[in-house]
């Protein structure tokens, strides 16, 4: 970690015109007596670092203007500059000057937005909302008498773990999601599980339904089978008895053509012995007369 190496200031609040402040070591030790500026210095260091103008002991920003106080500016603009050596000897210059009611911020004596001004602190470790850089006159105490919860805020600031709070929230939300999701498939499967249970017995009892119907269908053919068969049977029975039948019935015919025969021939002889016998009883009758 770099250290502070020396504060340059021009018609800062008691600082007329341009003073150097430093060269300041990585431990140094600011004293003297009341009024010689060492609450002032400090006010440099925390305007420069980008603090609000209400921790700055003033008003308004046109108050840290050297004699603006008493309605007598030096000047129309006053700045600091606050000199950052890195490790490596790399120097980095910032510097935040008031003209008027507004501020402008400068990196290496280039403008840039106070956002990107923040966001290089940031990277040197100097957070200006968590207020790490300084720690005033009675801070001690009043972190002392937080409460856990505010002690805990300010903490997490500190160590800026605040700014990860929204994905903290967003990652909280899908790991909730993700149990509501997990909940849900659980829920789903057991229900699937019982469905394919509830559809296995079915299934199971479909399959004994079809069981059944082929054994009724095989019982109902075995007993068609048997019907046929019987019938054959009786159809058999019943031909030979015809066969039977239609044999006397030829034999009855025979002998009935037999009889027919002779029946014919006997009124053949009738009819002969009738004529003969006519004959005779007219041979009696021309004898009588």
């Amino acid at each position: 970690m770099g250290f502070l190496k020396y504060i340059e200031v021009h018609n800062f609040k008691s600082y007329k015109g341009k003073q150097k402040i430093g060269t300041l070591k990585p431990f140094t030790a600011i004293i003297g007596p009341n009024g010689s500026g060492k609450s002032n210095f400090m006010d440099a260091i925390s305007f420069v670092l980008g603090e609000k103008t209400s921790c700055l002991r003033v008003k308004k920003l046109g108050d840290l203007i050297h004699g603006a106080p008493i309605g007598a500016p030096v000047s129309s603009r006053a700045s600091v500059t606050a000199v950052y050596c890195e490790n490596d000897g790399t120097e980095i210059s910032f510097t935040r000057l008031v003209t008027g009611s507004s501020s402008e911020y400068r990196i290496d004596n280039k403008v840039v937005s106070h956002q990107d001004y923040a966001s290089r602190l940031e990277l040197l470790g100097i957070n200006v909302k968590a207020k790490n850089f300084l720690v005033f006159q009675g801070a001690v105490e009043s972190i002392a008498m937080k409460s856990p919860k505010e002690r805990t805020g300010l903490f997490e600031e500190i160590s800026r773990s605040s700014e990860h709070k929204e994905e903290y929230e967003r990652l909280r939300t899908e790991m909730m999601k993700a149990e509501e999701d997990t909940q849900f498939t659980y829920q789903k499967k057991k229900g699937i599980a019982a469905e394919k249970k509830e559809a296995r017995m079915e299934k199971e009892e479909a399959e004994k339904y079809q069981r059944l119907k082929e054994d009724l269908l095989v019982k109902k053919l075995q007993y068609q089978l048997y019907k046929l068969y019987h019938n054959e049977q009786d159809i058999e029975q019943v031909r030979e008895e015809l066969v039977q039948k239609n044999k006397e019935l030829e034999r009855v015919s025979r002998k009935r053509e037999k009889v027919e025969e002779e029946i014919k021939e006997k009124k053949k002889e009738n009819g002969k012995i009738t004529r003969e016998l006519a004959k005779i009883e007219q041979q009696i009758r021309e004898a009588v007369s």
